[in-house]
């Protein structure tokens, strides 16, 4: 069984996007919603998307949502993108945005910890029950902000993404060409 295999075995399929495709972020104050298509360049890449968003179904249930709660606590990205390609497992953290990204990254670290949370989970099944190896260097976690432009003539294509960032700001026009992040 694979990292991949093994970390989509620990989530809930209750939380799998509705649409595999695209990725929607839809705000109350706006008539529009941003539509992310995902383009993986007809590689048929083995992938698996996930929709964590509180307001929608709860998946944090022990955390206090009163307004006596820390700010900051219920934070979460908007789609986790887990991708199988040449023995590596990919984890995507991908916030969409349509105007100010301030706020994207503490959003996108919050995810990171949930992300470190299911790897030690894996790594505990392993050292506990045996029943896979989980190797961390076997995983790359990317953190993405998708910003939403209106033209892909502000976006250049063939542009390359500079993957060591800590957090990539990708602009986009409603696609997202998921080969290149990987």
């Amino acid at each position: 069984m694979t990292e991949y295999d093994q970390l989509c075995s620990i989530l809930s399929d209750e939380f799998l996007a509705s649409s595999q495709d695209v990725m929607v972020e839809v705000k109350e104050d706006t008539h529009k919603a941003q539509r992310v298509n995902i383009d993986d360049g007809k590689r048929g890449l083995i992938r698996n998307l996930y929709r964590f968003d509180l307001e929608e179904k709860e998946f944090l249930h022990f955390f206090d949502k009163t307004n006596n709660s820390p700010e900051g606590l219920r934070k979460f990205c908007d789609y986790v993108l887990l991708v199988k390609h040449d023995d590596k497992t990919f984890v995507l953290l991908i916030e969409l945005k349509r105007g100010d990204t301030s706020g994207a990254d503490k959003q996108l670290k919050a995810s990171e910890v949930f992300i470190d949370f299911l790897h030690k989970t894996a790594e505990r099944l392993h050292r506990d029950y045996g029943d896979f190896d989980f190797n961390r260097r076997n995983v790359v976690l990317r953190k993405i902000i998708i910003k939403e432009v209106k033209s892909n003539k502000t976006v250049t294509k063939g542009t390359r993404i500079d993957k060591n960032q800590d957090i990539i700001t990708y602009k986009s026009a409603g696609q997202f060409p998921l080969a290149k992040f990987l």
